[in-house]
């Protein structure tokens, strides 16, 4: 079964990951990134706020549609600049795919540049482009992405033919605000997701993002639509949980509800 195979690829991963993380422990320290330079040797941050340097997560996603209930794992590495996946969706009425990608992070004064590519195997591909420029605590946020317009069966949530334009501000090392819009530039359906995301620190072991989301422009089968979701992501230092109302999922005519629960490690 595809599951079994999912599984079997996930947890081969798994160990591979464990292989890797064995042998960053015994390499010399690499030099600090921009967000660690200000650490000392004996680092006094919070746990949540160290828990963002951890190479690897695993995330296990439920998507639930009236009368139906899809399932999603993903195991994602970093490698240096690189972060690489591989995961699988199973849909017990008709969809199942597995998709793998690679995500590049470039991080130079005032510009942070982050392209990807996915591939699944429906012959499935996407690129996106995504990049903060700023060298302060304001940036502007800018984006796109495409497909070969062949079916991922719409994982993306956002319109995947888009640009994305946006502003954002971090507060603290850990808290920050964004405003971005996400709008269709190919097909014609003049749909866009604007999103309002406010990510915050609780306290030592515990922080807290709400992504809302409004949403316009036609559905597949025509009509002209306005909504509004709603996501809660909830953080820990070795684990996380989220949560997500999404009416109009992908523009079709359902609502969906998303829940997942993830390890970091």
């Amino acid at each position: 079964m595809l599951l079994t195979r999912i599984i079997r690829l996930t947890a081969i991963l798994f160990l591979f990951s464990a292989a890797v993380l064995g042998q960053n422990a015994v390499s010399p320290e690499p030099s600090p990134t921009p967000n660690q330079s200000s650490s000392s040797k004996d680092d006094t941050r919070d746990p949540i706020d160290k828990a963002d340097e951890y190479k690897s997560k695993l995330t296990f996603g439920v998507y639930f549609t009236r009368g139906n209930q899809a399932y999603d794992l993903n195991l994602r590495h970093q490698l240096g600049p690189f972060t690489v996946w591989i995961a699988g969706f199973y849909d017990p009425n008709n969809n199942k795919l597995m998709r793998a990608g690679v995500q590049y992070d470039y991080k130079k004064a005032w510009f942070h540049f982050v392209p990807t590519v996915e591939v699944s195997t429906t012959r499935a591909v996407t690129g996106s482009l995504y990049s903060e420029l700023g060298s302060g605590k304001t940036f502007a946020i800018a984006g796109a992405s495409r497909t070969n317009l062949k079916a991922f069966f719409d994982l993306f949530w956002d319109p995947s033919e888009s640009v994305q334009l946006g502003i954002g501000h971090k507060i603290s090392s850990y808290d920050r605000i964004q405003a971005y819009t996400i709008f269709d530039v190919r097909l014609h359906t003049e749909q866009q997701n604007t999103h309002v995301v406010w990510r915050h620190k609780l306290n030592p072991n515990n922080g807290i993002t709400f992504d809302g989301v409004f949403k316009s422009g036609h559905l597949d089968s025509g009509p002209f639509i306005r909504s509004v979701g709603l996501g809660v992501y909830y953080d820990r230092p070795h684990w996380f949980w989220k949560l997500y109302y999404d009416p109009h999922v992908n523009f079709a005519s359902n609502t969906m509800v998303r829940t997942g629960i993830g390890l970091k490690f």
